[in-house]
């Protein structure tokens, strides 16, 4: 399995699906756990891989994807451990933007619907969301939950 690139590409993906999600959804804390759980995903790379980056990757400069790009290109040198952990991050990271993009996917009428004034950036389609939850549909709702249960 390409660990790395499976990663590179899902890194890349989940920022826009935060960009799209806090569009989506209009709790706060729901961004924050979301970059929680990114953060600490993150951590657990660091830890495990730390001594494969080291190895392999020491001279790299770290931005625009590069240290993946490093890892890739060395992956079928990578210890087992840091393997397992790219692998178990990766499906941790697209199953978050999977259940974002049917978040944005399912609250995209409310958004219409709801909020068809409001500027979007800076929170203001989220905090409209919020204003209007009672009347947010079920499947919105929903999908919603879907993505603070994970």
């Amino acid at each position: 399995m390409r660990h790395a690139l499976r990663l590179l590409t899902t890194t890349i993906f989940l920022p826009l699906c935060f960009s799209v999600s806090s569009a989506a959804y209009a709790q706060s804390d729901l961004m924050t756990l979301l970059q929680q759980r990114l953060t600490a995903g993150f951590t657990k790379l660091e830890t495990s891989c730390g001594d494969d980056f080291k190895k392999y990757c020491s001279t790299v400069t770290p931005g625009e994807g590069r240290i993946m790009l490093c890892m890739q290109a060395h992956e079928d040198k990578i210890s087992d451990g840091c393997g397992a952990a790219l692998d178990e991050v990766v499906f941790q990271v697209e199953t978050t933007a999977d259940h974002l993009r049917e978040a944005m996917n399912s609250c995209r009428g409310d958004i219409d619907k709801f909020c068809a004034t409001t500027l979007p950036g800076q929170g203001r389609l989220a905090t409209c969301l919020a204003t209007n939850r009672a009347s947010v549909s079920k499947s919105c709702t929903d999908a919603i939950q879907k993505v603070q249960d994970r």
